[in-house]
């Protein structure tokens, strides 16, 4: 069943941070068994390392806001 309320910020970060642990497990089985090159699997964690900081980068953002009293900062973590 789906959730009620949308993923917040953390939870997304969280998933990420998830995902990026799989990848690192996963990926050198998978390039062992030349189901997938070096190359690929480099490029696909350093992607989701990217997505991460992105998020981590916004919370520090809506952080600021919130600490220099911007009104109505929405950081997806009602």
């Amino acid at each position: 069943m789906a959730d009620l309320f949308p993923p917040t910020l953390d939870d997304q970060i969280q998933s990420v941070e998830h995902e990026i642990g799989y990848r690192e497990r996963v990926y050198p089985r998978r390039v062992a068994a030349r189901q997938m090159t070096q190359a690929l699997a480099d490029r696909e964690i350093s992607r989701m390392r990217a997505v991460l900081e992105t998020l981590q980068s916004y919370r520090r953002g809506v952080a600021h806001l919130r600490a220099l009293g911007v009104p109505e900062v929405d950081g997806g973590e009602s």
